[in-house]
């Protein structure tokens, strides 16, 4: 992806606009897009996106006499398989909610447009896009050495990380600790690593007997539980001083593994 530019559309009806984000993209972006087409109405773009798949697609709402057209535009192009940016004169509420929430609108740009604002939403874009065929690529990989690696890998995690992906042994698992959208993956030598996979991941794809869920943020190795005190609502301690609280909704299956 270093090399590769967005394939970039614009949909704006207004040629001053047209002009304005042009130059902003030609003279500021041009390392980072390909300006393929510019839409000035619904049924410009919806043809466009259709020929060329973008990455990329600045829109505007109000396109001719429509005075919703981009989201007839999305609308026609579901499922949307490209990132969005709108640049529009619109403040209304319900354009922006329907942007962001319906969407999945990367930014939401008022005219006259900010050349820095533009600027950080090509990058946006493009990290977003990077990102995405970083964690296809480690899936791949994660899939191909679990098929054809040596056996000793049956009771290693891979964690996919920044650089690449580490094998975890089971038994060196504490926990797995939700950190937003992403995971923290405690060791027993006190350290922890950070992946991108969610909790979910973790839970869905690598279940073992050894890990129990206890929490909506936690799951546990049982074999490094220390002790457990019912003060505080219920809390575990681990090896390497972490401590969790244990959930309500989870507490049956805690005490079932530990075979009390």
């Amino acid at each position: 992806m270093s090399h590769m530019k967005l394939k970039t559309i614009i949909v704006e009806d207004e040629p001053l606009s047209q002009k304005a984000l042009k130059e902003i993209l030609n003279r500021f972006c041009a390392d980072s897009i390909e300006l393929l087409e510019v839409a000035g109405s619904v049924e410009q773009a919806i043809s466009s996106i259709e020929k060329h798949k973008p990455h990329l697609v600045f829109l505007d709402i109000t396109l001719g006499s429509h005075i919703d057209g981009a989201f007839d535009v999305l609308r026609a192009c579901h499922p949307i398989d490209f990132k969005v940016v709108f640049t529009t004169s619109s403040k209304q509420p319900e354009n922006i909610l329907m942007a962001f929430h319906d969407y999945g609108a990367k930014k939401y740009l008022l005219k006259p447009l900010d050349i820095d604002d533009v600027v950080e939403s090509v990058n946006l874009v493009q990290e977003e896009i990077k990102m995405k065929l970083h964690e296809t690529d480690l899936t791949r990989i994660i899939a191909l050495l679990n098929a054809i690696g040596p056996a000793e890998t049956k009771n290693k995690i891979p964690i996919p990380v920044r650089n690449g992906v580490q094998y975890i042994s089971v038994a060196d698992i504490v926990m797995f600790r939700s950190d937003l959208n992403d995971t923290l993956v405690f060791l027993n030598n006190c350290t922890n690593i950070k992946t991108s996979r969610n909790l979910k991941y973790f839970e869905v794809h690598h279940a073992r007997v050894e890990f129990i869920r206890v929490s909506r943020s936690h799951i546990i190795n049982k074999n490094h539980v220390q002790r457990y005190s019912a003060e505080d609502g219920g809390t575990i301690y681990l090896t390497c001083g972490c401590t969790v609280p244990l959930s309500k909704n989870n507490s049956t299956d805690f005490f079932e593994a530990l075979g009390r």
